[in-house]
């Protein structure tokens, strides 16, 4: 979405907070000298232990919408937001402290080159990119079968691998192979039911030495894939109604989204706010039309729209007063699912209290290293910033 329409600007860092982050990165929970992992952003971004990445849920269960479709988050808190997209997301779990034993969920669409029509081409189409796996996996069990799922045409597939052998005249190949991995998957593959060629995936992997997917793995599984619905879209009335709205056709553009907003699309509603919020002149009582087309994408979990309405109520607008408590409450939830802006703007106004909410530089630091972590700039040059800063010594 954001490739379609771009975002209003973030708010611009305030370089005065620039020596509480200085402190409150020295104290930051997780925080690690070596630095495990890079963000995801341009050479010489800084460097942010993977461990303060992750994100932990705090409403498992919840609602979580993306473009198209949405689901029902895992029910169990020890899954982590790794990463985040309006197009779907990914999610870990560790399962073990002393081995490499790990869970990971993937939420993902894609806009197909052409339409997928019918059961055979779906299971062509499925079976062909999960076989991709065999460039790193031996395959052992590789199943694929028609599925109807929420009025559309889908493919269930289950996936059981094993690493390869260690095939060398090494005399420690036989201890390597008995400790080769195993990789078990299942998911669905979903023709969306008013695009033919948007194409919803979800796969939960555990790559573990057990000889199964471990039950309580499995049991969150099923559960998300049972909770996948579906919001009337359509790709090209997404990218027509941008089109319109940057040559100032506001009514124009509002006319291609009205059939999703009324059938409650969090997209097609989060989308039009955008439009509404970019247009000149404003229209009348723009901040109540914006709030009515936000708040309940909001509650159906889709995070921008989360994100964009708490930063309504962080300045307030023509219709919608100032509420520190409520924009705090909105950003949080965008930013426990990961949306880089919204966890910028939660660190950035914690960071002092100057936008109404409590100040805590300690947990401010941790949302700011998390925006780094998912590319958002203004978080990368602040940490950047604050970490050469050198800091007076106690006396």
């Amino acid at each position: 979405m954001r490739r379609v329409l771009a975002m209003i600007g973030d708010i611009p860092a305030r370089h005065g907070s620039m020596r509480l982050l200085t402190f409150a990165l020295m104290f930051a929970a997780g925080l690690s000298s070596a630095g495990r992992a890079q963000p995801p952003s341009a050479e010489g971004a800084p460097r942010i232990d993977e461990r303060v990445a992750e994100i932990r849920q705090t409403a498992p269960g919840a609602p979580w919408s993306f473009i198209g479709y949405g689901v029902n988050a895992p029910g169990s808190v020890e899954w982590f937001v790794a990463g985040s997209t309006p197009r779907g997301a990914t999610m870990g779990r560790h399962l073990s402290a002393s081995e490499p034993h790990t869970a990971v969920l993937v939420l993902s669409s894609e806009t197909l080159d052409k339409p997928v029509e019918s059961d055979p081409a779906l299971l062509e189409l499925a079976r062909n990119r999960h076989a991709k796996l065999a460039e790193r996996w031996t395959i052992l069990r590789h199943d694929e079968t028609v599925a109807r799922h929420a009025g559309t045409r889908c493919a269930r597939h289950v996936i059981e691998a094993r690493e390869p052998e260690d095939r060398s005249p090494r005399k420690d190949a036989s201890k390597a192979n008995a400790r080769r991995n195993s990789l078990f998957v299942t998911g669905i593959s979903c023709i969306h039911p008013t695009d033919a060629t948007s194409l919803v995936e979800i796969g939960v992997s555990e790559r573990s030495r057990a000889a199964a997917m471990t039950p309580v793995v499995l049991k969150d599984a099923e559960a998300l894939l049972a909770s996948l619905s579906f919001h009337r879209y359509s790709e090209r009335a997404l990218q027509k109604s941008a089109e319109v709205a940057r040559t100032g056709g506001l009514a124009e553009a509002e006319a291609v989204l009205k059939p999703y907003v009324e059938a409650d699309a969090a997209w097609a509603r989060y989308f039009l706010a955008q439009i509404l919020e970019r247009a000149s002149p404003a229209p009348d009582n723009v901040g109540a039309r914006l709030r009515t087309l936000l708040e309940p994408a909001a509650d159906r979990g889709l995070a921008d729209a989360q994100w964009a309405l708490g930063r309504l109520y962080l300045r307030g607008a023509p219709g919608i007063e100032k509420d520190p408590a409520k924009a705090e409450s909105l950003l949080r939830r965008a930013a426990e699912r990961g949306n880089p802006g919204a966890a910028f703007q939660l660190g950035l106004s914690m960071l002092s209290g100057s936008d109404g909410m409590a100040a805590n530089s300690r947990e401010a630091a941790l949302w700011i290293q998390r925006a780094a972590f998912r590319g958002q700039k203004e978080a990368q040059e602040m940490i950047a910033g604050a970490k050469a800063q050198p800091v007076a010594p106690k006396r």
